[in-house]
């Protein structure tokens, strides 16, 4: 993950910052355009056919058919201590195919899967790429009968009758996005990426703790995916990115043989986004002077509760690991009262944070005060458009992430149904942006912090700056009370972090949001700002110590 900061220009306000943003380009809508791709020719060819003829005498047609394929080319470089490890592309197209039987208030979807998979030809050839589909299709067919069959029964033993449709009526969607490029500078790339593995040896500024620098590892990412979607309602999507990320990690142990792990990193859509080979340079020098300093630091001592500031760094990672996976929509099992699963499931209408915030949702961001969202989309994986979604707002949860998997009061998808290749689409975020009606700027932040320890008899505060997982500060800074003065600390845990202290816990938020975008086959964006919380816990992590090396790394 790479988490770009982003500095506010305002002060104390109690007004919305407002940062420049772009919008994601719109694609062709002509549905003549898709008779030039061959894929989709071949697609709407094989699914016309089964369309009209797919049917097992006594047995219910299929009311609904889609098809998707993922076209996915990958290429990783890894280097290890200045030097090339390996390097390796592949390419792979994968057919998914889903059959629905029944209608669209009750159909045979459900837990039991109702798609079929099959490897796909690269070639175009159109037969081939048919033949996998009807192959796929007859497969998913059958399933979709005997689930149906075994719903039915499962839906006669139950009291409670099903909350919402199991499918949602859509507005067909012709959306043909232009094919993605590689613009990636791969040579260039990848010597940089050989190069920083061996900073540590190097660089003026880290050869003389040279010897305590245990890995140094790196490799260079990246990914291309074209998406191929066509359903019997008359949808036509093909949409196509790619994303790239350079990241070096290190690690070492302290003095009591506490292991240590760093990471820098950089990743985007483009070439340029990932910035010159100097700032790259310069983020892995940084991330070795901060591992040194780590591994000198003194390790946390008594166990603390009280304030604790978070960094939009730190901020994002909580959001993104708590908040946002309680957003999405799921259908709960039948014979159940309840609107969807997770722990906002009764939550509609009530307060999950402070009435100063507000929560959207919203993939047609592509950046944010100039920086790339990787979470940015136009049309979901399910053929909807993107739309963006205010699910908090006044600190009130407003709405969900929604698919086409209806839920109570929910009918429709919202257009967050996102898949991994060759996986099931679900709703996920795209770009999350955490907003404040009431901000303060960071010294001001770091003041209150203070002072809220001062007003507490505490010795000290702390600040964590960035985080992994909700629980384990990777930096952490002790701010003394007396003086204000920073000393960075290790060892530590972190508890309480839930959500019940996003939802009565933030105190304050600051005005310089974070952009965190995370690379993958779900990329994402989460928009967070630095938050103060009233009370956590901060208390010495319990790990094992490994014994340290007996003699010298080699110079």
């Amino acid at each position: 993950m790479i988490r770009t900061l982003t500095y506010g220009l305002l002060g104390a306000t109690l007004a919305l910052p407002v940062f420049a943003s772009a919008q994601v380009p719109q694609p062709s809508s002509n549905a003549a355009d898709a008779q030039k791709d061959p894929v989709l020719a071949a697609m709407l060819a094989e699914l016309h056919r089964n369309a009209s003829q797919l049917q097992l005498q006594s047995f219910d047609k299929p009311y609904f058919i889609e098809y998707r394929i993922d076209d996915v080319t990958q290429y990783e470089a890894t280097a290890g201590y200045g030097a090339l490890v390996g390097e390796h592309e592949t390419h792979r197209r994968v057919a998914r195919v889903t059959v629905r039987v029944g209608d669209y208030k009750f159909d045979s979807s459900g837990e039991r899967g109702d798609a079929s998979l099959q490897i796909a030809a690269l070639d175009n050839d159109p037969m081939a790429l048919r033949y996998a589909l009807w192959a796929a299709t007859d497969a998913a067919y059958k399933n979709a009968l005997n689930n149906l069959t075994a719903k039915q029964a499962t839906l006669k033993s139950v009291q409670t009758p099903p909350q919402a449709d199991d499918f949602s009526h859509e507005k067909p969607v012709v959306s043909i996005a232009a094919l993605a490029h590689s613009d990636l500078d791969r040579e260039a790339w990848k010597q940089l990426t050989v190069e920083a593995t061996g900073l540590y040896q190097s660089d003026a500024k880290t050869k003389a703790f040279a010897a305590e620098v245990q890995t140094s590892e790196g490799s260079l990412q990246s990914r291309l995916r074209t998406e191929y979607l066509v359903n019997t309602e008359g949808t036509i999507v093909r949409k196509s990115g790619v994303e790239y990320r350079a990241e070096v990690q290190a690690q070492a142990q302290a003095t009591d043989g506490m292991r240590l792990e760093r990471s820098y990193s950089v990743s985007g859509e483009t070439n340029a986004d990932l910035g010159t080979a100097e700032h790259f340079h310069n983020g892995i020098v940084r991330m070795l002077t901060g591992l040194n300093d780590l591994r000198q630091a003194p390790v946390i001592a008594d166990e603390y509760h009280g304030p604790v500031l978070l960094s939009g760094n730190a901020s994002a990672h909580v959001f993104d690991e708590l908040f946002a996976r309680a957003l999405a929509a799921h259908r709960p099992e039948l014979g159940s009262s309840a609107r969807t699963v997770g722990p906002f499931a009764s939550s509609y209408h009530t307060r999950v944070l402070p009435d100063f915030m507000k929560v959207t949702d919203d993939p047609s961001l592509a950046s944010f005060d100039g920086k790339p969202l990787l979470g940015a989309y136009a049309v979901d994986d399910e053929g909807v458009p993107a739309q963006a979604v205010t699910v908090v707002d006044s600190g009130r949860l407003q709405s969900y992430l929604m698919g086409r998997e209806p839920i109570r009061d929910f009918a429709v998808s919202n257009g967050h149904a996102r898949a991994a290749t060759a996986g099931a689409a679900a709703p996920r975020v795209g770009v999350l942006h955490v907003e404040s009606s009431e901000t303060v700027a960071p010294d001001e932040l770091e003041k209150k912090l203070v002072a809220m320890g001062k007003d507490q008899g505490l010795d000290s505060v702390y600040l964590v700056d960035t985080l992994s997982g909700t629980e384990r500060p990777r930096t952490l800074y002790r701010i003394k009370v007396a003086d204000g003065s920073r000393e960075l600390v290790r060892g530590a845990q972190l508890g309480d972090v839930d959500l019940r202290l996003l939802r009565s816990g933030i105190l304050a938020v600051g005005n310089n949001p974070y952009v965190a975008n995370t690379f993958g086959d779900i990329p994402s964006s989460v928009i967070a700002p630095p938050v103060l919380f009233d009370d956590v816990t901060v208390k010495k992590a319990e790990q094992r110590n490994d014994k340290l090396p007996y003699y010298p790394p080699p110079q």
